[in-house]
């Protein structure tokens, strides 16, 4: 709906991830030689998903997910508190209600179609989201009939979109699940200051908060593709159809 207000959330497992990560690879690469496996870079350490080590890292990655899980609905109990306090009213009458949530860094299994076979896969999705179109058994009932909210932020600076996952998706059910870098943290930090890029986003109406300013030299708009352009591109490539498009108006980074 037009003028409408919408908060999105960004944040996953943080620190927990990373340690999740860390850990695996080591055991991973120590399972490798008794499962005969060898790969040329020891971050595509492997093991087969039915072994030991094969199902402690899902464990572990399902743990991972669901800190993420809790982080996000924390986050956003936050932000309706926020808003219930400038507004003078109770959390319960804002109407400030969830679309979606959804991971962007996750395997899944899932039930694909392969050829003309269904085929139970496990689904590696880094840097994109799942994107299950009209009439799939995984959708909730009201929203089968449309097909799985996509979530594509941009930048602080530029627009961000929610979709709808398609049907017939050639990617296994798969979307972008942002606009994508141009430029590394480091270029871009190189490239503008902080404050810099903190006074480009209040000149153009739209309100920081910064947990450090130094830190916003990474996230600037010009370290980013042009997410119009992406979403256009997820449409023609069968992917993802947009549905809404959201103008920045405040930002809150950590």
């Amino acid at each position: 709906m037009e003028g409408m207000v919408t908060v999105m959330i960004h944040c996953g497992s943080r620190g927990l991830g990373h340690q999740v990560c860390t850990d695996q690879l080591a055991e991973m690469g120590r399972a490798m030689k008794r499962h005969d496996i060898s790969v040329p870079d020891r971050q595509l350490a492997c093991v087969p998903v039915a072994s030991k080590e094969g199902e402690s890292y899902l464990r572990a990655m399902a743990t991972a997910a669901n800190f993420a899980w809790a982080n996000r609905h924390l986050l956003a109990h936050t932000a309706r508190e926020a808003f219930a306090a400038a507004l003078g009213t109770g959390i319960g009458e804002l109407g400030m209600h969830l679309v979606f949530d959804v991971a962007h860094n996750l395997a899944k299994v899932e039930e694909h179609l392969v050829g003309n076979h269904s085929r139970r896969l496990c689904v590696h999705r880094k840097g994109a989201t799942r994107a299950f179109g009209p009439g799939h058994p995984a959708l909730p009932a009201d929203l089968r009939p449309l097909g799985q909210p996509v979530l594509i932020p941009g930048s602080m600076g530029t627009a961000s979109w929610v979709l709808r996952g398609m049907a017939g998706n050639p990617a296994f059910a798969t979307a972008a699940h942002g606009a994508g870098r141009l430029m590394s943290r480091s270029a871009a930090k190189k490239t503008r200051g902080g404050r810099e890029v903190m006074r480009d986003l209040e000149s153009e109406g739209i309100a920081v908060r910064p947990g450090s300013v130094s830190l916003l030299a990474e996230e600037a708009s010009y370290a980013y593709k042009d997410v119009d352009e992406v979403v256009k591109v997820c449409g023609l490539a069968g992917l993802a159809a947009p549905v809404a498009r959201l103008r920045p108006i405040g930002v809150v980074k950590g």
